[in-house]
């Protein structure tokens, strides 16, 4: 069993619904390629102010665990 972590905390800065879409994106084209034993998904959220221009921004992060096995090519 092997395992993989797909996180948008290691992506770089997008427009937030552009960021969950290559996130998902890069997680489904993994997904078909190996045998999926187990997947865990969770996703936090919260509030960043910013001192300087005192701006509240909602923040939202995802990550996915994935257990694996690799696909016996025959």
């Amino acid at each position: 069993m092997k395992i993989k972590l797909f996180s948008t905390n290691y992506m770089p800065e997008q427009e937030k619904y552009q960021r969950f879409a290559a996130f998902e994106n890069e997680l489904n084209q993994f997904i078909q390629t190996v045998k999926v034993i187990d997947i865990k998904y969770t996703t936090s959220a919260g509030l960043c102010h910013d001192a300087q221009t005192h701006v509240n921004e909602y923040v939202d992060e995802h990550s996915v665990l994935v257990m694996y096995e690799d696909i016996d090519k025959k």
